[in-house]
């Protein structure tokens, strides 16, 4: 099963463009409705806020409960961390915060969607890791903690990449100020994607440090021109320049699917 990295959010070359904050959710659970159909897992790490994304994301989560039938596995049974039942996810979320100090909306979405979408916390996730992969898990978290490189939000962003084995990382937006830290967080999992060669999908036509990144420009990485996508440099210009989602989605499709054929 691949896996889905989705790191979007609104940013202002966007909203000039007359895609707002609600039109960028609406993107996302574009981008989410794309990888159920392709039987992958989206992965999300996005904070739980009253008009946030992941608000959007629970409700579709919901309709897809609703639509496809209930999802055999629950919070008591992915509690079990049995590598199986990981291997089951739907739509998760994983959260830097401990279980206890779940939101009331994160912890209601994920009973409401029955399965559909799960939390967990970063602890959790990277003891799934663990059995996944400890060689990789080994490698990044443990070196990253002995070296104090480690806080909440880079170990979420790593977890998050690391989880994608196999798995892709979609980029869109992002600011370009006003971020904690260095850089944005699109930029950082952009990066982490190239440096622990995941495939890498960036959005550019919507602005914002996303577009910063593959021009070279204050955040710039050309690095993301040189590596494997399964694109064309010509495919991947063309998903770079374009606001069409659903070119965006096919062009997406075609670098899954050669990468796929040549594993």
């Amino acid at each position: 099963m691949w896996w889905g990295g989705i790191s979007a959010s609104p940013c202002k070359d966007a909203a000039k463009m007359g895609y707002d904050d609600r039109q960028i959710n609406r993107i996302v659970i574009r981008l989410a409705q794309y990888c159920l159909g392709r039987n992958m897992c989206v992965v999300f790490g996005h904070d739980w806020r009253e008009d946030g994304v992941m608000r959007a994301v629970a409700e579709f989560a919901i309709e897809a409960a609703a639509g496809a039938g209930r999802f055999e596995q629950t919070s008591e049974n992915l509690d079990s961390r049995q590598n199986e039942d990981f291997e089951k996810l739907r739509m998760l979320n994983v959260v830097p915060t401990a279980r206890n100090c779940l939101s009331r909306a994160a912890v209601d979405a994920q009973r409401e969607s029955g399965g559909v979408l799960q939390l967990l916390t970063l602890n959790e996730a990277v003891e799934r890791l663990n059995v996944r992969n400890a060689k990789l898990a080994s490698q990044y978290f443990q070196q990253n903690s002995e070296e104090q490189r480690a806080e909440e939000l880079t170990k979420l962003r790593l977890c998050i990449t690391a989880l994608l084995d196999p798995g892709c990382r979609i980029c869109l937006g992002g600011k370009t100020s006003g971020y904690e830290g260095k850089e944005p967080g699109i930029v950082k999992e952009a990066r982490l994607a190239l440096e622990l060669d995941k495939p890498l999908y960036l959005l550019g036509g919507f602005g914002g440090a996303t577009r910063r990144l593959g021009e070279n420009n204050q955040f710039g990485c050309m690095r993301y021109w040189e590596t494997d996508n399964g694109l064309s440099y010509k495919e991947r210009r063309e998903l770079f320049e374009t606001t069409d989602i659903e070119r965006s989605l096919r062009l997406i499709s075609i670098g899954i699917e050669n990468l796929r054929h040549t594993v």
